[in-house]
Order: C-alpha cells, then sequence, then structure tokens
C-alpha cells in the first residue's frame, strides 16, 4: 500500500506543478575526460535523475522494485547536478541543491531542527545538498570528484557561504549508530555549538546511554569497526573539514542514520579549494 502511494505522488508530481515546468537557477557544464557535468535544464533532465535516485534508493537501498521514481515536493525548487557518462550517453550521477537565495523549506528540517542553523546566516546564502547517487558501475574516485566540482562551481555562481545537509550512513541499530558518532567525536569531527537536535520521531532510542558507554569502553578495533562502517562520501565531506553537528536521526524509510553535516566555504583547507576551484572569498 505505502509503494501504492508513494506512485501515485511521483506520478502526480511529475504530470503537475513546477516539475513540468521545471528551469534551473543557475547553469553549470563542463567536461573531464569521458564524462559531462552539468545542472538538469528541463523536465526531461528532471525524469532521469528521479529515475536514477530510484534505482539507488528504492531499488537497492530499500528493496523495493514496484517504484518507477524518486521524487518529492522539494525537486521542482532546487536545482540537480547531473553527470552523464558522454559514451554511453547515460546518467551516472547526481546531486540536488536547494538555496537559501529561493527557498525557506528544507529536506533536512523533516529530521533536523534547524531552525538555529539557517538564522544564524540571516540573508548570507547556503546551499542544502541531498539525493546524491551515483550509478553502481562507476562509483569511483573521479565521478565523486566531478560532483565535488561541480558543487565548488555551484557555490561560486551562487555565492553560498557554507552546504549542509543528511549525510547517510547505513546502519539502523543504536550500538552501531553511537560507535559511528563516538568515532566522529573522539576524531574532532563533530561540533555541538549549533544546538541542532533530531526532531523527536527521528530520535534514536537509548541513544545517549549507547554514547556514555562508548566514551567509557572505546578502543582501537572499536574504532576500525566504526571506520569501516562511514560511506566514502562521507569521508570526502569530513577530508574537506565538513562537521557533523548533532546527533544522528534515525530514517526508518531509507533504513539508515542521517548525520546533519556543514561545511562552511571559509574552512576548506587551502589545497582542496584550489583543487575544485572554489572562490574561499566572495
Amino acid at each position: 500500500m505505502m509503494q501504492l502511494i508513494s506512485n501515485m505522488k511521483s506520478n502526480y508530481r511529475i504530470k503537475t506543478g513546477g516539475v513540468k515546468k521545471f528551469q534551473p537557477k543557475f547553469e553549470l557544464n563542463f567536461e573531464v575526460g569521458p564524462y559531462l557535468v552539468s545542472t538538469a535544464k528541463n523536465y526531461q533532465d528532471l525524469i532521469q535523475c528521479f529515475t536514477l535516485r530510484n534505482e539507488i534508493f528504492n531499488k537497492e537501498f530499500r528493496g523495493l522494485h514496484n517504484l518507477k521514481y524518486d521524487c518529492d515536493e522539494f525537486d521542482e525548487t532546487c536545482d540537480h547536478i547531473t553527470i552523464y557518462h558522454t559514451d554511453s550517453n547515460k546518467l551516472v550521477g547526481t546531486y540536488r541543491l536547494n538555496s537559501t537565495l529561493y527557498s525557506d523549506k528544507f529536506y533536512t528540517s523533516q529530521e533536523f531542527k534547524i531552525s538555529n542553523l539557517i538564522n544564524l546566516y540571516n540573508n548570507t546564502p547556503i546551499l542544502e545538498l541531498g539525493r546524491a547517487c551515483i550509478d553502481k558501475d562507476h562509483r569511483r574516485g573521479i565521478v565523486i570528484s566531478l560532483l565535488w566540482k561541480g558543487i565548488a562551481e555551484y557555490m561560486n555562481l551562487s555565492q553560498s557561504q557554507s552546504l549542509f545537509g543528511c549525510s547517510s550512513v547505513k546502519v539502523t541499530e543504536v550500538r552501531d549508530a553511537a560507535l559511528v558518532y563516538q568515532y566522529l567525536f573522539v576524531n574532532g569531527h563533530v561540533d555541538p555549538y549549533y544546538a541542532v537536535r533530531p526532531q523527536k520521531n527521528y530520535e534514536i532510542k537509548n541513544f545517549g546511554l549507547w554514547f556514555e558507554y562508548f566514551q567509557k569502553n572505546y578502543s582501537e578495533s572499536l574504532a576500525q569497526e566504526a571506520s569501516a562502517k562511514i560511506p566514502s562520501l562521507l569521508k570526502s565531506y569530513i577530508k574537506m573539514g565538513a562537521k557533523i553537528i548533532a546527533e544522528p536521526a534515525l530514517d526508518e524509510d531509507f533504513n539508515c542514520i542521517d548525520l546533519l553535516t556543514l561545511l562552511h566555504r571559509d574552512q576548506l583547507p587551502q589545497s582542496t579549494a584550489k583543487k575544485f576551484g572554489v572562490n574561499k572569498c566572495s
């Protein structure tokens, strides 16, 4: 029944309203080797994004094979980075960008209480990242790098000062969630300054007890176990200086925990800024 309802909602959004009339806020376009990086330009491009996201999020992650698209109410107000493999003319990667220049509604706010974070920036543009996915046959360093290069170019175009969004980790047990968070905390990747918490219905039961346990019983073997659970995309965020700014939220729909991740433009390492072409001062 839930799959049927999801299908009906997706089909309705695609056939009506803003998705049908979609136009990008900012446009970028460049090629590197066999890959073309651009922002989705029209309705047809969006359909390809929704189809790829369905393959990854619904079929691969959730085991749902009766859905056709992955789309929601945020897609029509966002821009979408796309990566095409030019030899096969196939979409192999996409990332959704939601700017405070054009929206005050964010996917992240469904899982986290982010009003403190948004209010800190006042009228300074920041970007919400989400729905990152890469075709399983193209999950290699170059494609992740190209996603980042596209994000960097978009930051320059939109004059965005920071990036935020949910980073997913494929664990659901409270023990594993607390262990991953302890690993990030011990290694200096957690910043509690922003006073952000998960929404009540996304809180992980007994998380505090398990986190306290690992604070007292942490070991090298546990650190290795935690590190192995962290996906490459989150590792790339951390390498660039991103911080986790809240306890994890439990996303039962996608069988994962989400970590609210924040990355400031002016805190990027100089080598990273140069590599991806980010103008650190704007």
